[in-house]
């Protein structure tokens, strides 16, 4: 366990819909259209790896548990916990929105468990035009960042069979 992370399925649930507590809530939300899984309109393959499907299709359980285990993808982008040493640290370059900051943990060879028991919610769906302005710029930012980063990444893992 000393090189995986856990994974917690992220959903968002409509502005002033009450936060759900238990999975079986949040199903019933889902049923309802009250909550999608989050990005999932702005960028559905952000959280795909994450395999909402699959974690729907789960039997219930009263128990936090590890459920499976999902494939590093870009732009995979999970919210996720982990170790208090070991992992790398979180690259504060990075500001705001877009591109994917876990790249160095899958090159650093971390294992990405998914929880069944857990899961984390946004209050109010992301949604296009609901940003603040600086937003577009940011993201040209990160986006050239990420280039020189995932650069950066191959000279501190050379040894890692894993690209990004």
């Amino acid at each position: 366990w000393d090189r995986v992370v856990f994974v917690l399925p992220a959903f968002e649930v409509r502005k002033g819909t009450r936060v759900p507590g238990t999975k079986a809530e949040l199903r019933g939300l889902w049923g309802t259209g009250d909550a999608r899984p989050f990005y999932g309109a702005l960028c559905p393959r952000c959280q795909a790896p994450t395999g909402y499907g699959r974690w729907w299709a789960l039997p219930p359980t009263p128990h936090l548990r590890v459920a499976y285990e999902a494939p590093w993808r870009d732009p995979w982008e999970p919210f996720y916990v982990g170790p208090a040493r070991g992992v790398p640290p979180f690259d504060e370059r990075f500001l705001q929105y877009g591109f994917n900051r876990i790249s160095q943990l899958h090159m650093a060879g971390f294992r990405f468990a998914v929880l069944d028991g857990a899961f984390v919610v946004h209050r109010g769906f992301k949604e296009a035009g609901g940003f603040h302005g600086g937003r577009e710029a940011e993201l040209h930012r990160n986006r050239q960042l990420f280039r020189r980063f995932r650069a950066e990444l191959r000279q501190r893992y050379p040894r890692s069979p894993r690209r990004c």
